[in-house]
């Protein structure tokens, strides 16, 4: 099939739970199995080697702990590998497991050859995690079309078609992610005006307070620690799972596991009360976290809670009474929950899949950048080498997003700059993340060289950067393509994890196509931008430790002077150049500016 005419299917890859939609005849709907629209987002290996996805997986999960991954949105992103019995994966390869099922569900469902997809990812995942998504796309067999964020996804279900001018809250509370998006919808287009979010946190740390609490309880009663040995942390955290949910309509429930553990050779079973209450203290903290965001979320737009109109809640951990109670207090509204909020970002996703195929259902989209983008350079207005963070493109920018920036070398003879870029909101340097550095060698020295650097920073909607770094005068430029991650795959390593993947779902898969080089023929997707700072200059200097060039320059005039002077000359200009060399390794640069002065003066003194 064409894979141009292949449908585009939405999928909402969860941390728990992972959901496919689809535009069919007409409507967007979600494509279930065996009555199912959910699958859990679990993958296993049983003990005769076969593979399993979903239900099947987290069945075993209590069992055979070892032989099960969940909740691997959490580590997308990180330059790790997970074991699953006697067998490492990445992140990216357990996520496309799932994603190929989700995609073999969806040709099942629609009776055709399925390549494409649109994905969402929360808000606040960061350049890393976003490619990471994209790279488990590839690796399922998917043409990923474009990475939207969950609650800009969920906000299109909501509005879809909608002319009306609306300004709205999306909270969106999962099992393993927070996030909330302030949306303006007017005209047919949909404006993500800010965005806020914790990676961190979600139902699976609801599940993880609940367990220690019952651990807790049942060590008073029995000096047993349930959550010390994998099979019963388990077994208790699927028994809290359940009490969670059922927390959300009754008042009180007993959470019971027959035989969970043995005291003295007897078999002991747990069966303890938890009142909503009690669940209500735990989790408070985390709760009040998300309402923290949501506050911060309403500043970064620059609205007030009055201006807001609509309170719309998505994910399945926002049926959680407590949840919704603290958002009424603060936001003074009733919550929307007329679409299943376990349902919405993939219906979302599949509704942007729709439009991109070209049916017109929804909205415009305009989303933004969720996290500032920026170089390292160095702080002219500083005695000693200073790096500072000088931000380019900065967070809530609209997307597609392009921003310049002109600096300057630190001498006109350079033959070399090396531009690193960060990601991150700090104003420290060091508090942010290093993605990718890249040189521009050959610089112009000739009479007419200014040393200007134009650093241009172009984010697209699916949030790659390309950066770009031109000499002004002589038109050189170099330019770096990050696909927004640090662990990335290379080609040859996505090849083998095609291969292997194929093999793990042992041709049973009919559905599934034979993998062949030109799915890696893309460099945009796999090439691996470096992290290594290369040598040479750059717009700062590279090394801290050494002196600026104006106290380089002074010590070195004070050391071609000293000769021929007194004793008394030189043991003053000594005794300032020693005092000078403290002062920047102690980096104090209100003493160092002092000294400085101090010496020159008495340099010019002398001269004379």
């Amino acid at each position: 099939m064409d894979q141009d005419k292949s449908p585009i299917i939405g999928i909402d890859l969860g941390t728990t739970n992972s959901v496919v939609a689809a535009y069919v005849n007409g409507k967007i709907r979600v494509l279930q199995e065996d009555g199912e629209a959910i699958l859990p987002s679990v993958v296993g290996l049983t003990l005769d080697g076969k593979l399993v996805v979903g239900q099947t997986a987290k069945n075993q999960l209590a069992a055979f702990p070892e032989r099960t991954i969940m909740s691997v949105k959490r580590r997308m992103g990180e330059a790790v590998q997970l074991k699953l019995a006697d067998q490492t994966f990445s992140p990216q390869e357990i996520s496309a497991i799932i994603l190929r099922r989700l995609r073999q569900r969806a040709e099942q469902i629609l009776e055709t050859e399925v390549t494409r997809a649109v994905i969402t990812v929360p808000a606040f995942f960061d350049e890393d995690q976003r490619q990471a998504t994209r790279e488990a796309g590839v690796l399922a067999g998917l043409k990923v079309e474009r990475i939207i964020n969950e609650p800009t996804a969920a906000s299109l279900v909501y509005h879809a078609g909608t002319g009306e001018r609306r300004q709205v809250i999306v909270y969106d509370l999962g099992g393993g992610t927070f996030d909330v998006s302030i949306v303006r919808i007017e005209g047919g287009v949909i404006e993500v005006l800010s965005s806020k979010g914790d990676t961190k946190l979600g139902g699976d740390d609801f599940d993880e307070l609940l367990s220690k609490h019952v651990s807790d309880m049942f060590f008073d009663q029995h000096g047993i620690d349930l959550l010390s040995q994998s099979n019963t942390h388990w077994r208790l955290k699927q028994a809290c799972e359940r009490a969670k949910c059922e927390l959300s309509t009754m008042s009180s429930v007993r959470i019971t596991e027959e035989f969970i553990a043995e005291v003295n050779g007897q078999p002991v079973s747990l069966d303890v009360e938890v009142t909503r209450s009690e669940y209500e203290n735990l989790i408070f903290g985390l709760v009040q976290r998300t309402i923290e965001c949501v506050d911060l979320a309403i500043r970064d737009a620059g609205l007030t809670t009055m201006q807001l109109d609509e309170l719309i809640l998505v994910g399945g951990s926002t049926r959680t009474p407590l949840v919704q109670r603290r958002l009424r207090e603060e936001f003074k509204r009733e919550p929307l929950w007329s679409v299943n909020p376990d349902l919405a970002v993939a219906l979302g996703a599949a509704t942007q899949g729709a439009m991109q195929a070209g049916n017109a259902i929804g909205p415009v989209l305009i989303d933004i950048a969720t996290h500032t983008l920026g170089v390292d350079a160095l702080n002219p207005s500083s005695i000693l080498p200073q790096a500072i963070y000088v931000p380019i493109i900065h967070r809530n920018s609209p997307l597609p997003a392009k921003y310049e920036e002109v600096f300057e070398t630190i001498s006109l003879d350079q033959r070399t700059v090396v531009i690193n870029v960060f990601q991150g909101e700090s104003s420290e340097l060091s508090q942010n993340r290093k993605i990718g550095s890249f040189k521009l060698d050959g610089l112009n020295q000739g009479a007419n060289a200014d040393g200007e650097i134009l650093v241009r920073f172009e984010l697209t909607l699916d949030g790659v950067l390309r950066v770009e770094g031109i000499e002004r005068q002589s038109k050189i430029a170099t330019q770096i393509k990050i696909d927004n991650a640090l662990s990335r795959m290379g080609i040859e390593q996505a090849k083998t994890a095609g291969s292997r993947l194929e093999t793990l779902f042992d041709g049973s898969d009919e559905l599934l196509r034979e993998w062949s080089a030109s799915d890696y023929e893309d460099e945009d997707t796999f090439a691996t931008a470096s992290t290594d700072t290369p040598d040479g200059s750059i717009v700062r200097v590279d090394d801290l430790s050494q002196p600026s060039s104006k106290v380089r320059q002074l010590l070195d005039k004070a050391k071609s002077v000293r000769e021929g002077l007194s004793e008394e000359d030189t043991a003053d200009i000594d005794r300032l150049v020693q005092a000078i060399e403290e002062a920047q390794n102690a980096n104090a640069i209100e003493k160092l500016d002092e000294l400085r002065t101090e010496l020159d003066d008495l340099l010019f003194y002398l001269a004379e």
